[in-house]
């Protein structure tokens, strides 16, 4: 009699082991944390019906202008002088229309650290057919009390399987990174 008592007291409590372990990991599995951004919010000038201004882009959160459908179609040069603790570059640039996109040319002394395209959400009341309301943002790494050049051709997006130096710009960005 003893001995039964004992396996019923034995079974009850695995059952409530069981169900107590089983609530713990639905707890844990259903509430999941927010995922960690390691950047902040995306930031960047908009027209105003809500789109990326197509006449500037943004490096190291300083705006620099950029001329892609004016006169001088060809490209520029940027020269950007880094805070000698940092060797991070972070470059937004407009897509501005959906055909084309920003090709990186990487090279030895550059370090693609992280690259995302982001849409901003446009109104209903907003939209337009042509521009694109996306950027580009391109995070590198450059080499430390060294000079890099980073380069950058926005182009047709049927230009995407060629090699950078084949791709035919229908825009060259150069940015001249000092310490």
């Amino acid at each position: 009699m003893n001995y039964t008592k004992s396996l019923k007291c034995k079974k009850v409590l695995s059952i409530l082991f069981c169900a107590f372990l089983m609530s713990f990991i639905f707890l844990l599995t259903s509430c999941s944390k927010e995922p960690v951004a390691d950047d902040k919010e995306m930031e960047f000038p908009l027209d105003d019906k809500g789109y990326p201004q197509n006449n500037l882009v943004m490096i190291n959160d300083e705006a620099y202008p950029l001329d892609l459908v004016g006169e001088s179609h060809m490209g520029s040069e940027i020269e950007i002088k880094m805070d000698g603790d940092s060797d991070i570059v972070e470059i937004v640039l407009p897509q501005y229309i959906p055909i084309n996109y920003w090709y990186l040319n990487e090279k030895e002394n550059l370090n693609l650290v992280s690259y995302s395209m982001i849409d901003f959400p446009i109104k209903n009341e907003n939209m337009l057919e042509g521009p694109s309301p996306a950027v580009q943002k391109f995070v590198l790494n450059v080499a430390r009390e060294e000079t890099s050049e980073i380069l950058l051709k926005w182009a047709n997006v049927d230009e995407v399987d060629k090699l950078f130096k084949d791709k035919k710009a229908d825009y060259l960005l150069k940015i001249k990174v000092t310490y």
